[in-house]
């Protein structure tokens, strides 16, 4: 009788940890991104995991026509390293998605920035920038 009792207690046991456990779920973070210098330019950035990848989407309102560089930076919107840490694909009409190389906790878990400039031809301007943080 004891031996049947520790064996449906361990049975339970197990079902009920299993059951609590989290789900093997993606994680999504969504880095808001905010208009500089009267670019009119707002929107996100969201990144998904993706195993030992994320994948970073970027939408922006009143996007511009001409390529965008977008890139993530170490630092703040304010003052940020000028080399890109990782380049993002250049955005068009408010639209860019990139896979990149990186975990997602890399991405969120440092001093780094979402940064969308105005263009190739005036790259020192900001249109956009968002902190990437959970």
């Amino acid at each position: 009788m004891a031996t049947l009792r520790f064996v449906l207690l361990t049975v339970v046991f197990a079902a009920t940890t299993l059951a609590s456990a989290p789900a093997d779920t993606p994680k999504t973070v969504v880095v808001p991104l905010a208009a500089l210098n009267g670019s009119g330019e707002s929107g996100t950035a969201t990144l998904r995991a993706q195993g030992t990848r994320t994948l970073v989407t970027i939408e922006l309102a009143n996007g511009s026509s001409q390529k965008q560089p977008a890139h993530f930076h170490v630092g703040t919107c304010d003052k940020y390293q000028p080399r890109p840490l990782y380049p993002l694909k250049d955005i068009v009409n408010g639209a860019s998605t990139t896979t990149l190389d990186v975990p997602i906790d890399k991405l969120v878990g440092g001093d780094l920035i979402v940064n969308v400039h105005k263009s190739y031809s005036d790259i020192a301007t900001q249109a956009a920038c968002g902190v990437s943080k959970t």
